[in-house]
């Protein structure tokens, strides 16, 4: 409203009374009386403090009493008043309807405060004013939104900045890079206003020094900037060209969903494949139902990132594009850990055969069940005949919350169908005898002999089977197959990562544990649930275990003084790996074991490139449940490892530096500290312990109670 005025209409009730007469019978007419206003009130109120030249929008109103059928004039008339007269500021139209916007003065005044006066229109007797303390100017701030810890050399990324307590009418900020030499890349725009984007591409050669410095200067103060240092790394390869398995692994529970399937790569297309997917949908009951879906690729790319990266763009016809995220890994393969920036992990493993499965498996599955209830399965699966399972050295173990169905149970004669094209086979499990269990259908994505990823499907088809969210992993025994003992076992140590659940929430546990041939089980581990109270240390623990002859083996009471009574079944390959589920539902978790090597362990154990691929959850804010991926390196000198890498979240936003130290340890067990993993404070450090495999993998895992982080470190060269 121009001229500092306003208008608000504040309607009273109607007042109507009936007439006769020349109104006709049976007619009424409505007579709007006018009635006084009472008040002026201030409807947006102006701040108690603003600085010199800074702008805020005020709007006052006069009220009237609630009558039938009155109305009133609601406009205000502005007024000003300071200790420097015609030096009190100014008012102008506002772009919000009826309010005015006041600007402060550009010096103090006199007193330092200035009165705002709203008068009523209709009755300039009543009024409404407020003081306003006229402060210094506020400096200007600059700061950068998420910008990129590391690029490759010659990639473009999208950076913006925002700026602050800027009172001109244009706010806008000037980008600058400087470097150790003379190319140190280029901005488009160099000027953008507040939170604008612009792209900055990298050098397209490493400069000396191997970082830039990137700057964003106010244009209204010049005086005012902020900088960020950029890493410029080497360009990585790109994905080999083959056919590739990949699987996409969400939480259990009612969130439980999984993508598992093939495709084609070649020379940065994506020329063919499948994919399953099972979810939960909500259905009209605001229920949920399990949902799966096997659908076709029918094109795609990928490419590393500009912080180097890989990303994979799959199409699937009519329902729309997907987007993997992970990290390089030896022979041009790579880690995934999210899809289109959902929290989850996953893998993506070279095909090298697609030849039906045959022999002994170890099975691993989790999820939920028909009611969304945590769901995992355990076991060996023997496919001991063309396209058959007899169910003789096949056996489950399930951790269910509906009752009755947790427990071993047993497998009956059940199928497994010739593979198709790229390696996908359809299992159909059946109860033996006794059995609590419904009928489980898994589609099976052959990625050598050794190697299957598995997720439910068909739950349509029968209305009796397990009607769940499940996906997991098989891994072959091979010759192995049935002729586990304690002999073949004993003395072997297997480092552990598992995730799952307790009493306190999200569960955490690594470790290595060694059986001995007296029936006796020793090792170290970590669990972090985060009511810990503090950083932990590895904790000593012993216990028992047996085996049967499928390589399923039992780890009972493992105990020490300070952690919990853990259980747990692992079920073993023969040649160095296995899978494990807890054994009690107390704590329930689900992982995988690796052998480690029997050779001391040095510093130098734990050297080169590695790809990291984890699950981070944060307990506080917005964050929750993260993916972690990305490239570190550890240099190695006598007794420790400097590490420092890149790592983002897989959601698409920009990647953190990862940088620490660990302790060398003969027994493989190396603690130390790693900054960059809280998302609220990138260089604090947190604890964390890395149980080494041998020199070409690792597990890590968190052991303070500041959040939970535990990935799986594979050498990439």
């Amino acid at each position: 409203m121009l001229g500092g005025r306003t208008g608000l209409f504040l309607f009273g009730l109607g007042l109507v009374v009936g007439l006769s007469g020349c109104a006709g019978p049976g007619n009424t007419i409505q007579i709007t009386t006018q009635v006084n206003p009472t008040a002026v009130i201030w409807v947006a109120p102006p701040p108690t403090s603003m600085a010199v030249s800074a702008a805020a929008t005020l709007f006052a109103a006069t009220t009237y009493p609630i009558s039938p059928g009155s109305s009133g004039n609601a406009a205000v008339t502005y007024t000003m008043t300071c200790g420097t007269p015609n030096a009190c500021g100014a008012f102008s139209a506002s772009p919000e309807g009826g309010a005015v916007t006041y600007m402060a003065p550009s010096a103090i005044p006199a007193g330092s405060t200035v009165t705002v006066t709203a008068t009523s229109v209709a009755d300039t007797s009543l009024s409404t004013s407020a003081k306003i303390t006229i402060v210094p100017p506020i400096p200007i701030a600059v700061s950068f939104f998420a910008p990129p810890a590391s690029l490759e050399a010659g990639a473009q990324f999208s950076m913006s900045a925002g700026i602050t307590n800027d009172v001109s009418a244009n706010p806008q900020v000037k980008w600058g890079v400087t470097c150790g030499g003379t190319a140190c890349g280029s901005f488009n725009p160099t000027t953008t206003y507040n939170e604008a984007q612009t792209t900055y591409t990298a050098p397209t050669a490493i400069p000396p020094g191997g970082t830039v410095a990137v700057t964003v200067t106010s244009v209204t103060d010049p005086t005012k900037s902020a900088t960020t240092s950029i890493a410029i790394t080497a360009a990585a390869a790109t994905l080999a060209n083959g056919t590739y398995v990949f699987q996409i692994a969400g939480q259990p529970g009612p969130n439980a969903s999984f993508y598992t399937g093939v495709l084609v790569a070649n020379n940065g297309a994506i020329t063919g494949g499948e994919q399953d997917v099972a979810n939960y949908l909500e259905s009209d009951d605001d229920g949920n139902y399990a949902y799966t879906m096997q659908e076709t690729i029918t094109g795609g790319s990928y490419a590393t990132t500009p912080d180097g990266n890989l990303q994979i763009s799959i199409q699937l016809g009519a329902y729309g594009p997907e987007t993997l995220d992970g990290t390089q890994r030896a022979g041009g393969q790579g880690f995934v850990a999210g899809i289109d920036g959902m929290p989850a992990t996953g893998t993506l493993d070279l095909q090298t055969s697609t030849a039906a499965p045959a022999g002994g498996y170890a099975l691993s599955l989790f999820g939920g069940d028909m009611y969304g209830d945590d769901a995992w399965i355990g076991g060996v699966l023997n496919i001991d005949s063309a396209g058959g399972i007899s169910g003789s050295g096949s056996e489950l173990d399930v951790l269910d919350g509906q009752v009755g169905l947790s427990g071993e149970d047993m497998v009956g004669a059940s199928t497994v169908s010739a593979p198709d094209a790229f390696g996908r086979v359809t299992i159909k499990l059946y109860p033996g005898t006794g059995s609590s269990l419904q009928p489980v259908y898994l589609a099976g994505y052959i990625v050598d002999a050794t190697h299957m990823r598995l997720i439910e499907t068909e739950d349509g088809v029968d209305a009796t089977n397990f009607l769940g969210v499940l996906g997991g992993t098989a891994l072959g025994q091979g010759a192995s197959t049935g002729h586990f003992t304690t002999a073949s076992i004993a003395g072997t140590s297997y480092v552990f990562g598992a995730q799952g659940s307790d009493e306190h929430g999200p569960l955490q546990i690594a470790g290595v544990l060694t059986p001995a041939a007296n029936g006796t089980v020793t090792g170290t581990l970590n669990w972090n649930d985060l009511s810990g109270g503090g950083t932990q240390a590895p904790i000593t623990v012993s216990g028992s275990w047996t085996v049967d002859t499928t390589g399923r083996m039992t780890v009972s009471n493992l105990v020490s003084g300070s952690s919990p009574n853990y259980a747990m079944r692992v079920y073993l390959t023969g040649d160095g790996n296995g899978l494990l589920l807890s054994n009690t539902s107390d704590s329930i978790f689900a992982g995988q074991v690796f052998e480690q090597q029997a050779t001391t362990f040095m510093a130098a154990s734990f050297s080169g490139a590695y790809g990291l691929n984890g699950t981070e959850y944060v307990p506080s804010g917005l964050y929750g449940e993260l993916g972690v991926e990305g490239p570190l390196t550890s240099s190695a000198s006598d007794e420790s490892d400097a590490v420092s890498g890149f790592v983002d979240n897989a959601n698409g936003g920009a990647d953190f530096a990862v940088s620490g130290s660990f302790a060398a340890s003969g027994n493989g067990v190396f603690t130390g500290e790693l900054a960059g993993f809280a998302p609220g404070a990138r260089t604090a450090s947190n604890s964390v312990t890395l149980y080494v495999v041998d020199g070409t993998q690792a597990v890590v895992i968190e052991t303070d109670d500041q959040q939970l982080m535990l990935g799986r470190l594979e050498k990439v060269q």
